[in-house]
């Protein structure tokens, strides 16, 4: 009892991620396991009855090989058999050596040579004879040689050709049957096969570890290969499955030669047959062990999942502990989380809702106080000293130095603008204009700028100081990094187009490379620089607004500052 109450404690201390992913890995997993096990056995015998089906089909095309050789030899005897000159050699009764010996050599020795020649399986023919031909070495014998074999009462009761088996001989025996004579003398025709050659279709099977019986129609043993040599086989027909030999279990199969009745079987150890199957299983348990750790993996990202909202609105309500009001977490859900979520963030905006009454809004009223004072202020103090400086700069007769008051209090009167946001596009580029003046004055006018305006644009009004960080961006990183190369060129051109205005800055400059061309409205750079050119032109006018930046390296960039085209009434703010 105290066990299980310490477990379920246990449980309840447990982190909600990690109840949610052993949850989910306890309901996937059954399933999972139940079905891979059931796969795994069916996978399994169905691999074993294949492995059997390729043994039978094997055994069957080396028992159908062998009776294709057996066949031959029938043909052969059939052939000898039925050769009427062997007929009458065999049937003839000698009255001189003379006439022996001519049907000796020139009918019997020369048909079965050639029949032998034809058919290198057979090893030796004989012609066993009733007649009083004298014994030719193995070509002819008499008949009383063989009267006391098991075999020969079996062959006068046939006209078939018969095959038997002794020891390692095999060999056929057919009567030789003579119609034209009324009282025909008994003839045998003997052939001998060669026993290894026979056996010869059957060589894949053994090279792949299987054994070869072969039995008689009785049940004796015929061939044995060599790994189950010694073995004998019960005086029986029957079929069958399995047998034990030298403590090794060997599945059987069996398949009949039809010309002979003789029956094949085929024992393959089945430890070997189950192996076999072994690689497909041991893929079958990888894919089980593969889909336990998807499982896993998959419980692991859904309770990361479920539980990031939890971490982000447990993270933000430190933050809020800590005085900061910033709300970071949201959700459109449905479920109880979603409602926390919402509520808490709720629960924060009021809150803010009532500090921006109370204070932020005192702060900022102030602040704004101070910057329309500054506003009236700094300007005057600017244009003022900037004036004394063109003034004395006359009286001494220093002309570039009063075009460079002069620039700057045009560049500077454009560039402030009254302190409203919005300026006549006529004025920004006379702000640009000057801007352009002083740097080709700092440079020594070592580099070109050509303008295409067109005049149409020059009524509209766009946000200030859009266009002078550009070019600065074009001189600096652009014309200045060629060196003191000639030729450094930056075009200006404005347009409208299709109720937009466009403007392009296009210098000749040293380029700008892939990675970093990808950057640069993404990352903050010193200054005021494209970035922010880019955010506040999104900001005042939509995303599908602001800066597109095209470089080849060694050859030049292109900015281009898309917005819509507006008119506004006495210049006022955005």
């Amino acid at each position: 009892m105290q066990l299980w109450r310490t477990l379920k404690q246990n449980i309840r201390d447990m982190k909600f991620q990690t109840k949610i992913m052993l949850s989910f890995m306890l309901i996937s997993m059954i399933p999972v396991i139940v079905l891979g096990s059931f796969c795994y056995q069916e996978a399994k015998l169905s691999l074993i009855k294949q492995s059997k089906s390729d043994l039978k089909a094997a055994l069957n095309q080396g028992a159908l090989a062998l009776n294709s050789h057996l066949d031959v030899y029938n043909k052969l005897m059939n052939f000898l058999s039925f050769n009427q000159e062997i007929i009458n050699s065999a049937n003839h009764t000698y009255t001189s050596m003379y006439e022996m010996y001519d049907q000796l050599t020139h009918v019997i020795d020369q048909n079965f040579n050639t029949a032998r020649y034809l058919n290198t399986g057979v090893e030796q023919i004989t012609l066993y004879t009733g007649t009083n031909l004298l014994a030719h070495g193995n070509t002819v014998r008499a008949l009383n040689d063989i009267k006391q074999k098991h075999w020969y009462p079996a062959l006068m009761k046939s006209v078939d050709v018969l095959w038997f088996t002794d020891n390692k001989e095999i060999f056929a025996v057919r009567r030789i049957i003579n119609t034209k004579q009324k009282h025909p003398k008994e003839n045998v025709l003997y052939a001998r096969v060669n026993y290894d050659s026979l056996f010869t279709p059957f060589d894949s099977l053994l090279s792949q570890g299987s054994e070869i019986l072969v039995k008689d129609a009785h049940g004796k043993l015929i061939y044995a290969s060599p790994g189950i040599e010694g073995y004998i086989p019960s005086n029986s027909t029957d079929n069958l499955d399995t047998l034990q030999w030298k403590n090794t279990k060997y599945t059987v199969l069996q398949s009949e030669v039809p010309i002979s009745g003789w029956i094949v079987m085929l024992c393959k150890p089945t430890k070997m047959i189950t192996n076999s199957a072994w690689k497909i299983l041991s893929t079958v348990g990888l894919v089980i062990v593969a889909c336990i750790a998807a499982v896993a993996i998959t419980a692991n990202l859904f309770s990361r999942k479920f539980n990031s909202q939890i971490k982000r609105l447990r993270n933000n309500m430190r933050t809020v502990e800590e005085g900061s009001l910033e709300v970071t977490v949201t959700s459109t859900s449905k479920d109880e989380i979603g409602d926390l979520i919402r509520g808490f963030g709720n629960m924060v905006d009021k809150t803010k809702v009532l500090i921006d009454k109370v204070y932020i809004e005192e702060i900022s009223r102030k602040e704004y106080e101070m910057k329309a004072l500054q506003a009236q202020i700094n300007p005057h103090f600017l244009y003022n000293a900037l004036s004394l400086i063109n003034w004395r700069a006359i009286r001494i007769h220093a002309t570039d130095i009063s075009e460079m008051a002069q620039l700057l209090s045009t560049f500077y009167r454009t560039t402030l603008n009254k302190g409203n946001n919005i300026i006549s596009v006529s004025d920004e580029l006379l702000n640009v204009q000057s801007y352009i003046q002083i740097q080709l004055n700092m440079h020594s006018n070592n580099f070109e700028v050509e303008y295409q305006i067109d005049e149409a644009i020059l009524s509209y009004y766009m946000p200030n100081l859009m266009l002078q960080p550009l070019i600065e961006n074009a001189i600096i990183h652009g014309i200045e990094n060629r060196g003191e190369e000639e030729g450094s060129k930056i075009i200006l051109s404005g347009e409208m187009v299709e109720e937009c205005i466009i403007f392009k800055v296009k210098d000749n400059g040293v380029g700008i490379p892939q990675e970093r061309l990808n950057l640069l409205l993404k990352s903050q750079s010193i200054g005021y620089g494209l970035k922010n050119v880019n955010d506040r032109a999104m900001l005042m006018y939509g995303p599908e607004y602001g800066l597109s930046i095209t470089s080849i390296l060694g050859l030049g960039t292109e900015v281009t500052f898309r917005f819509p085209s507006k008119r506004y009434e006495g210049g006022s703010d955005l």
